[in-house]
């Protein structure tokens, strides 16, 4: 037992003597024994068989999504890739350097694929800088970890604005190699989130990469993306559908106050300002029409009816009904209104639904002849139609929005 615990006591001795023996020196010549001695030329393959395609293994490791244009269809994001290949001609054995299993060797001075973003948005650039250095262990593995911020292409589907999810990709490819010399392959991990940092308009809802089996060295990195819609929601959508509210109400204010047009006008003049509004969120260039937009173009729509009828309305009510008969539609208006409300209850098997009516009954079959009754009629019809179109445009809206959350 006491044998064995002097071995243990001497092998943890020697460990760190091993390491402190290493010097500058020592890397220096192997340095020299690598570029110098074994003549290593960056040109070349870090392959003996240059018949063999180089194999390398790329993940993706996002800090932050800066920016997303959706009006301009661009992405621009942070973070840096993880690549990994073996080099041949960047072997040593350990021993002969004082246990030296690893170098930091500039990025400029060693072999690397000209991998770089394919879907750029701007500026076509290789990845890392000359400041950067690689990792390389003694069995020619090489480690390369370039941070980039890339800005990227990203075709954006408004459909369900402001609930939308965006699927976004960073195509990276070797420009220079086909897949019988240089292949790519996505790491295990794909694309990693563990120094990432939120962002306020956008949230990550999944990411993961995929890679071709074509002649293409290409491997795909996607997030999906969606938008944190609180914004819009307080901000657009409840004013929105508060507006179309209140030009249903338009009804409910009689011609003779002399401001039902100009109310209506009012109400219109605010959904235009806030048409323009969402259109200056949109993309330039949409091919898909929001749906918010859609809704929006129905209100407006309805709110320009409802501004014609206004007008309408303040025409009719200064008819004289000698001069100007009531033809059948507006008759048929009249009747609607008496059949819903009940007015001619004094002849109902159920008088006891008309006491809850403030109107009184009347005897005669036919409802008076007067214009003031009959856009009072209208007033009914029109606001219980009205009422109808924006609840079922407002349950449409919210039930898609619902079911894209």
């Amino acid at each position: 037992m006491d044998i064995l615990l002097q071995v243990w006591l001497l092998v943890l001795l020697s460990f760190p003597t091993m390491v402190v023996s290493q010097s500058g020196t020592n890397v220096t010549s192997l340095i020299t024994h690598l570029f110098t001695t074994k003549n290593y030329n960056k040109k070349v393959r870090p392959l003996t068989n240059q018949t063999e395609a180089v194999h390398i293994d790329i993940g993706f490791v996002l800090n932050a999504i800066i920016a997303f244009d959706e009006r301009e269809e661009s992405l621009k994001t942070a973070g840096y890739l993880e690549l990994q290949w073996r080099d041949e001609y960047l072997k040593w054995d350990p021993d002969q350097y004082d246990n030296i299993y690893k170098l930091f060797l500039p990025q400029e001075d060693i072999w690397k694929p000209d991998l770089s973003l394919r879907n750029t948005y701007k500026t076509f650039t290789g990845l890392g800088s000359s400041y950067l250095n690689v990792e390389v262990d003694n069995t020619g593995l090489v480690y390369w970890i370039p941070f980039q911020v890339l800005e990227s292409t990203c075709a954006v589907d408004t459909s369900y604005f402001p609930f939308d999810v965006q699927t976004c990709t960073l195509k990276f490819t070797a420009w220079s190699y086909s897949m019988t010399e240089l292949e790519i392959h996505k790491s295990i991990d794909g694309v990693r989130l563990e120094d990432y940092v939120e962002n306020s308009s956008w949230g990550i809802t999944e990411t993961y990469a995929s890679e071709t089996t074509t002649d293409e060295a290409v491997v795909y990195f996607i997030f999906k993306l969606k938008r944190k819609s609180g914004f819009y929601i307080i901000n657009i959508i409840i004013p929105v559908v508060l507006l179309s509210v209140l030009s249903v109400l338009t009804f409910i204010l009689p011609v003779s106050s002399g401001e039902k047009a100009s109310y209506a006008v009012t109400v219109f003049l605010s959904l235009a300002l806030f048409m323009t509004i969402v259109t200056s969120e949109l993309p330039k260039n949409s091919e898909n029409t929001s749906l918010l937009a859609v809704y929006m173009m129905v209100v407006s729509i309805w709110s320009t009816l409802i501004v014609t009828l206004c007008l309408v309305e303040s025409r009719i009510y200064t008819r004289d009904e000698k001069s100007v008969p009531i033809n059948a539609f507006f008759m048929a208006l009249v009747k609607s209104k008496s059949f819903f409300t009940c007015q001619k209850c004094a002849k109902s098997v159920k008088p006891e639904v008309c006491s809850k009516t403030s109107i009184q009954p009347y005897d005669s079959e036919e409802p008076p002849n007067n214009w003031r009754m009959v856009v009072d009629a209208m007033d009914f019809v029109f606001f219980w139609i009205s009422f109808i179109v924006i609840f079922v445009c407002t349950l449409v809206l919210g039930i898609m929005a619902i079911n894209v959350s």
